[in-house]
Protein backbone atom coordinates (compact mmCIF):
# COMPACT_ATOMS: atom_id res chain seq x y z
CA UNK A 1 0.00 0.00 0.00
CA UNK A 2 1.44 3.35 -1.01
CA UNK A 3 1.08 6.51 1.03
CA UNK A 4 1.52 8.75 -2.00
CA UNK A 5 -1.91 9.97 -3.03
CA UNK A 6 -2.72 10.46 -6.69
CA UNK A 7 -3.14 14.21 -6.10
CA UNK A 8 0.50 14.54 -5.04
CA UNK A 9 1.67 13.01 -8.33
CA UNK A 10 0.53 15.96 -10.43
CA UNK A 11 3.67 16.44 -12.53
CA UNK A 12 4.49 14.49 -15.69
CA UNK A 13 8.16 13.58 -16.05
CA UNK A 14 9.69 11.84 -19.06
CA UNK A 15 12.60 9.47 -18.42
CA UNK A 16 15.39 9.79 -20.99
CA UNK A 17 18.15 7.20 -21.15
CA UNK A 18 21.61 8.41 -22.13
CA UNK A 19 23.88 6.38 -24.35
CA UNK A 20 27.35 7.31 -25.57
CA UNK A 21 28.64 6.55 -29.05
CA UNK A 22 31.83 7.31 -30.96
CA UNK A 23 31.62 8.82 -34.45
CA UNK A 24 33.99 8.17 -37.35
CA UNK A 25 36.32 10.95 -36.11
CA UNK A 26 36.66 9.40 -32.66
CA UNK A 27 34.49 12.01 -30.97
CA UNK A 28 32.17 10.81 -28.23
CA UNK A 29 28.60 12.01 -28.38
CA UNK A 30 25.71 11.47 -26.04
CA UNK A 31 22.29 10.50 -27.35
CA UNK A 32 19.12 10.69 -25.27
CA UNK A 33 16.43 8.12 -25.95
CA UNK A 34 12.89 8.82 -24.74
CA UNK A 35 11.50 6.27 -22.35
CA UNK A 36 8.43 6.15 -20.18
CA UNK A 37 6.46 9.11 -18.85
CA UNK A 38 5.79 8.88 -15.13
CA UNK A 39 3.67 10.86 -12.72
CA UNK A 40 5.67 12.37 -9.88
CA UNK A 41 5.85 15.02 -7.20
CA UNK A 42 8.63 17.45 -8.18
CA UNK A 43 10.01 19.94 -5.67
CA UNK A 44 12.86 22.41 -6.08
CA UNK A 45 15.07 21.94 -3.03
CA UNK A 46 17.74 24.56 -3.59
CA UNK A 47 19.53 26.85 -5.99
CA UNK A 48 22.96 28.38 -6.35
CA UNK A 49 24.74 30.68 -8.75
CA UNK A 50 28.36 30.42 -9.83
CA UNK A 51 30.22 33.16 -11.70
CA UNK A 52 32.50 32.17 -14.56
CA UNK A 53 34.43 35.10 -15.96
CA UNK A 54 31.88 37.08 -17.98
CA UNK A 55 28.90 34.84 -17.22
CA UNK A 56 27.07 33.02 -14.48
CA UNK A 57 25.56 29.55 -14.20
CA UNK A 58 22.42 28.88 -12.21
CA UNK A 59 22.12 25.43 -10.63
CA UNK A 60 18.77 24.26 -9.26
CA UNK A 61 18.38 20.97 -7.41
CA UNK A 62 15.16 18.99 -7.42
CA UNK A 63 13.72 16.07 -5.52
CA UNK A 64 11.42 13.87 -7.58
CA UNK A 65 9.15 11.52 -5.65
CA UNK A 66 7.23 8.80 -7.46
CA UNK A 67 5.75 5.36 -7.02
CA UNK A 68 8.08 2.45 -7.61
CA UNK A 69 7.28 0.57 -10.80
CA UNK A 70 9.67 -2.29 -11.46
CA UNK A 71 9.74 -2.05 -15.25
CA UNK A 72 10.27 1.71 -15.34
CA UNK A 73 12.06 2.77 -12.16
CA UNK A 74 14.56 -0.08 -12.38
CA UNK A 75 15.75 1.49 -15.67
CA UNK A 76 16.61 4.84 -14.08
CA UNK A 77 20.38 5.14 -13.73
CA UNK A 78 22.83 7.83 -12.68
CA UNK A 79 23.28 8.60 -16.40
CA UNK A 80 19.56 9.14 -16.94
CA UNK A 81 17.99 12.50 -17.65
CA UNK A 82 14.50 13.58 -16.64
CA UNK A 83 12.53 15.95 -18.84
CA UNK A 84 10.29 18.21 -16.75
CA UNK A 85 8.43 21.25 -18.11
CA UNK A 86 10.81 21.53 -21.05
CA UNK A 87 13.95 21.41 -18.87
CA UNK A 88 16.38 18.52 -18.65
CA UNK A 89 17.30 17.40 -15.14
CA UNK A 90 20.44 15.29 -14.70
CA UNK A 91 19.89 12.44 -12.23
CA UNK A 92 22.37 12.63 -9.34
CA UNK A 93 21.13 9.67 -7.36
CA UNK A 94 18.07 7.70 -6.41
CA UNK A 95 16.85 5.47 -3.63
CA UNK A 96 13.84 3.33 -2.94
CA UNK A 97 12.70 5.29 0.12
CA UNK A 98 10.40 2.79 1.79
CA UNK A 99 10.20 -0.60 0.14
CA UNK A 100 6.95 -1.57 1.84
CA UNK A 101 5.31 1.61 0.53
CA UNK A 102 6.84 1.48 -2.98
CA UNK A 103 8.19 5.06 -2.89
CA UNK A 104 11.20 6.16 -4.95
CA UNK A 105 13.16 9.39 -4.44
CA UNK A 106 15.30 10.81 -7.23
CA UNK A 107 17.73 13.70 -6.73
CA UNK A 108 18.35 15.70 -9.89
CA UNK A 109 19.92 18.98 -10.95
CA UNK A 110 19.28 21.54 -13.70
CA UNK A 111 22.14 23.74 -14.79
CA UNK A 112 21.31 26.81 -16.87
Amino acid sequence: MSLISAGQLRHRVKVLTASTSVDSYGQRSQTLTAGATIYAEVRATGASETNYGDGAAMRTTYQVRTRWRTGINAGIEATSVLEYRGDQLQVLGFVREREEEDVMLIDAVRVA
